[in-house]
Parts: structure tokens; C-alpha cells; sequence
């Protein structure tokens, strides 16, 4: 997954006017957790069940959601349809700032 996100570093750079290789770098110091197919393999089936009908390369993230019982971080409408708990970036600055903290 780590690959596929740097694929999208460029583009997002540009449309934000933003320094890729910036990114890219803020993006390797990340505490992230990257984890093997063998984690989230085994809900494969499943999760491609679920995204089906939408959006079926985004198997992976959603087969990983129900392998740990974790809700996903995204901005992607296609992720609806997986049936797990999804939030969008406004969605948890927001929890952030009514937690007590102040985002920039």
C-alpha cells in the first residue's frame, strides 16, 4: 500500500501546489504500520464482495479494515460501500479539535 500511496504523491503535490519530494519525505518519518498481505489476505474474498460494485482495486484497504476492526481514513466516496466505518480527513480534524487539539 505504501507504493501505491507514493504513486498518488505527485499529482497531489501539484493540484495543492506542494513540494512532492516534501511529501514524500514527510510521508517515510510517518509512524505507519505497514503491514504484509498475509494480515488482511484472508479477507480478501470478502472485502472484494463488498467493492464489487464500486470501486474493486480497493480491495485491499477494505479486506485490511476488517482483518484489524478498524474504520478507514479516506476521501474516496467508494468506500461506502465496504460496510465499515469510514472517515474523512475534515471528519477527524474535527474529532481532533473537539478533543482539545488544535490542528493546523
Amino acid at each position: 500500500m505504501a507504493e501505491e500511496i507514493a504513486e498518488h504523491v505527485p499529482t497531489l503535490a501539484e493540484r495543492r501546489g506542494l513540494d512532492a519530494a516534501l511529501l514524500l519525505a514527510a510521508l517515510s518519518v510517518m509512524p505507519v504500520e505497514w503491514q504484509p498481505p498475509e494480515v488482511y489476505e484472508p479477507h480478501r474474498e470478502e472485502a472484494e464482495r463488498r467493492m464489487a460494485a464500486r470501486d474493486p482495486e480497493d480491495w485491499p484497504t477494505v479486506a485490511l479494515a476488517l482483518a484489524r476492526s478498524l474504520p478507514i481514513w479516506s476521501q474516496d466516496k467508494d468506500m461506502e460501500a465496504a460496510g465499515v466505518a469510514v472517515y474523512t480527513t475534515g471528519e477527524l480534524l474535527d474529532a481532533i479539535r473537539a478533543a482539545g487539539g488544535e490542528p493546523g
